[in-house]
Formats: C-alpha cells, structure tokens, sequence
C-alpha cells in the first residue's frame, strides 16, 4: 500500500515544485519585461519629443530617472532571488524566452525586436 502510493506522491510534490518555480519565473520575467517596455516606451517618447518643449522633455527624463531607479531594483530583487541559477545557462535559457513572451505583449517593442522574439519563441 505505502509503496503504491509513494511514486505518485513523490511525482506530485516534485511536478508541485517546478510547476512553483516556472510560474515564479514566469512572474519575475513579466516584472523585468514591464520595466523594460516601460523604458522603451519612454526613450521613444523622448526621441519623438519637441527639442524646443523643454517642459515636457524634462518631465520624460524625470520618469526616465524614476524607472531606472525602480529597474535597479528590480534587477537586485532578481539576482538576490536567484543568485547563482544565474550562472547557470540553462537557468538563463528558460528565462530568457520567458522575457521574449513577456515582451511580446509590450506595445512600444519595435517590428524588428517583436520578429527576433518570434522567431527565437519558435526554435
């Protein structure tokens, strides 16, 4: 009876356990994915911006501070969550394609950005 049920438990807590930690990735890429568009965002709407309008291009570069201020934490919240994994180019593999998919739904990702990570996505 014990040895019935063990395999089947075992194989839960571990399918239980990676299922947590891609779902966790998931959620750590979409959080740098956010911060990156945002940013992407912002560079275009300081390059499209009227040199002239002084008043709106210091308002774009006020945001642009305050994200980089909020990306920098994100990036430490990351690498202190994962610490070595982050070496690890498997670990960098499975987050880098959750990146693109989280990237897929930024509006400001240029045509060629958007190809590439289509592309990348299919391989």
């Amino acid at each position: 009876m014990i040895k019935k049920l063990f395999f089947p438990i075992i194989f839960g807590f571990v399918l239980l356990f990676f299922g947590c930690g891609n779902r966790e990735l998931k959620e750590d890429a979409a959080k740098v994915g956010d911060a990156m568009c945002r940013n992407i965002d912002i560079m275009n709407k300081i390059r499209a911006a009227n040199p002239a309008d002084s008043a709106t291009l210091q308002k774009l570069h006020a945001q642009a501070h305050q994200l980089e201020i909020e990306m920098t934490i994100v990036y430490k919240e990351f690498g202190d969550k994962y610490g070595e994994k982050t070496k690890d180019p498997k670990f960098n593999k499975k987050f880098n394609r959750e990146l693109r998919k989280a990237m897929l739904d930024c509006p400001s990702l240029s045509k060629k950005d958007r190809d590439q990570f289509e592309s990348d996505l299919k391989e």
